[in-house]
């Protein structure tokens, strides 16, 4: 990736991190532990760790129901001509359960 890819995968990085931590009710601790944003394509997906890791699920119905709200968020942080289409999933470097893709 290029130096305009990495900010904007930054950019990705902290808008997700910040809006989690806003909207985020505190049972579990959702971190998101990277992104992956291949150059020219239109997904990115975010990586998310939870602890405990038993409230995975929890939190990936969480993010589900936020989702459209998060893109609300990010168009209005970060300045980019088209977004992504943004999928978060559990990060399973991270130990967490695997579970479907939410959108």
């Amino acid at each position: 990736m290029g130096k305009k890819d990495d900010r904007l995968g930054s950019a990705l990085h902290t808008a997700a991190a910040e809006f989690i931590n806003r909207e985020s009710n505190r049972r579990s601790l959702i971190t998101v532990t990277r992104v992956d944003w291949p150059e020219g394509e239109k997904q990115a997906r975010v990586f998310l760790s939870v602890f405990p890791q038993n409230q995975t699920p929890a939190a990936m119905d969480f993010i589900s129901r936020q989702h459209s709200e998060f893109m609300v968020f990010l168009k209005k942080s970060v300045k980019l001509h088209v977004l992504p289409h943004v999928t978060f999933l559990p990060d399973p470097e991270m130990g967490n359960v695997a579970s479907t893709p939410q959108a």
